[in-house]
């Protein structure tokens, strides 16, 4: 593995596990995981595999379709994140259901997983294409992978605002493998070999009740980073 792609990935484990206790406190993350697990289709009794699983945004819907005959099964690159899913997983009662794995080398056999899904996952990847040919090699034949990425994320209006004033600086900078289009994401799984592939549109509009709200949950995401350089700044 290059020195770049070993470089992202240990930024990438740091800046998830330093957020992992405010981690989706706008709900955007909740909602979309559980529409990831609408759109692909989860039946009870069926294995499923929630890669970069964060605090389970993806993870909790898919137990619950899954049901007592079913198996979910979590893995996160940050430690944080992993312990604070593992957390709420006993806290419902489900024992422990995350654990620490790089998506680009899964452990787990061939052919393992009904379902494979990725909430918001696949653009920290520094080789979507090795993740993606994990993915397909442990579904069954027939089963079915989901991945969501970002067309507008909930800090767009942040970001257009501080861009105008020529406050972001480095922190403009997006993941190199950022996907925003879907005729991009469609070729992408394309491309690494899965067919039928469709892409849904979904949209919300968050509402918050004051200004401290807001800037809660932007510190909930990746936003956390331009967020804290602009408190740490001196005026």
């Amino acid at each position: 593995m290059s020195d770049d792609a070993l470089t992202r990935k240990s930024e990438t484990v740091a800046v998830f596990s330093s957020m992992a206790t405010d981690f989706d406190s706008g709900g955007a993350f909740t909602h979309f995981g559980q529409r990831l697990v609408e759109v692909v289709g989860i039946e009870p009794g069926q294995r499923v595999l929630d890669v970069a699983t964060g605090r389970g945004a993806v993870l909790f819907p898919a137990v619950e379709r899954v049901g007592s005959a079913g198996e979910v099964v979590g893995v996160d690159l940050a430690e944080g994140m992993v312990r604070a899913a593992n957390e709420e997983a006993e806290r419902r009662g489900l024992g422990t259901l995350v654990r620490v794995m790089d998506a680009e080398r899964l452990d787990f056999p061939d052919a393992t997983f009904d379902r494979v899904l990725c909430g918001f996952g696949i653009m920290f990847f520094p080789h979507l294409h090795q993740a993606l040919a994990q993915f397909r090699r442990v579904l069954r034949p027939g089963g079915r992978l989901g991945v969501s990425t970002w067309r507008v994320s909930p800090a767009e209006d942040l970001h257009a605002v501080l861009g105008e004033l020529s406050l972001l600086g480095s922190n403009n900078q997006r993941p190199p493998g950022w996907i925003t289009e879907p005729d991009d994401l469609a070729r992408v799984v394309v491309d690494a070999g899965f067919t039928d592939v469709q892409v849904v549109g979904d949209s919300l509009t968050f509402a918050y009740a004051d200004v401290e709200q807001y800037w809660h949950s932007l510190r909930g995401n990746l936003t956390r980073r331009i967020v804290d350089d602009l408190v740490g700044r001196q005026w």
